[in-house]
């Protein structure tokens, strides 16, 4: 019927949104949790900001900022609440790609990919395609265990 083959594409079709993605990942290391969500409401792409960090001040006791941002006037900005993903698209079952990955540590912006693999999210950032680097990131629930037979970050 065609009730039938219409809750069946509806079922499809909320299997490839970003809704795989969405909520909150713990980066490797447990360092912080990112919060995926659509950008700017668009519900094609998906982007991710820092909502958590495990050490929000610095060893002087301020306040954590965007420090190594390459534009001098964003240096001064809590690093709680910066964009790290932006423009990703769901490329394939499990696979979104096409965005642009910020690295807050070096201050420098990386091409992505994002893969769900077997409860985990495999990050991948690449600089000029050449110099490539994968993280797995854990849903906060999970990181503490996972985190504990790894000896710390």
């Amino acid at each position: 019927s065609a009730a039938v083959t219409a809750s069946i594409a509806a079922a499809v079709d909320a299997r490839a949104q970003p809704a795989d993605l969405a909520g909150r990942w713990a980066t490797q290391g447990f360092g912080s949790v990112v919060e995926f969500h659509p950008c700017g409401g668009a519900e094609t792409t998906v982007c991710g900001r820092i909502v958590w960090l495990r050490e929000e001040n610095d060893v002087s006791g301020r306040r954590r900022t965007d420090q190594h941002n390459p534009d001098r006037a964003m240096r001064s900005r809590p690093l709680l609440g910066v964009e790290i993903v932006r423009g990703l698209r769901q490329t394939g079952e499990g696979l979104w790609s096409g965005g642009k990955l910020y690295n807050p540590d070096d201050g420098r912006t990386y091409t992505g990919t994002v893969r769900l693999r077997a409860g985990g999210l495999a990050l991948r950032g690449c600089a000029l395609r050449l110099v490539c680097q994968t993280q797995t990131w854990r849903r906060p629930w999970d990181a503490p265990a996972a985190g504990q037979g790894s000896g710390g970050s």
